[in-house]
């Protein structure tokens, strides 16, 4: 079976449950297990703790963020860094 080329939009019960609680304060921070869960138009403006297995990354939605995924936003490996020479 070939991958389909759309999907639906995955909102995780968590965070869904966590927008409807706090949808009058948008100051307050959610946090988001799931990184496969996609950013919608009820997310916008909210500040989101995404955990990546080590530790939690905190981002605000913005407008040009919405239809990624959470974890596109929370990187899981760390970046080279070269070792310096000796002289």
């Amino acid at each position: 079976m070939s991958r389909s080329s759309w999907k639906p939009l995955y909102l995780s019960n968590e965070i869904a449950t966590q927008i409807k609680e706090k949808s009058v304060n948008k100051l307050d921070e959610l946090f988001a297990y799931n990184r496969a869960t996609v950013l919608t138009q009820q997310m916008l403006g909210f500040k989101i703790n995404i955990y990546n297995g080590i530790r939690f990354y905190t981002i605000v939605v913005s407008s040009d963020m919405l239809g990624h995924r959470l974890g596109e936003f929370s990187p899981t490996r760390k970046k080279p860094i070269p070792k310096k020479s000796k002289k």
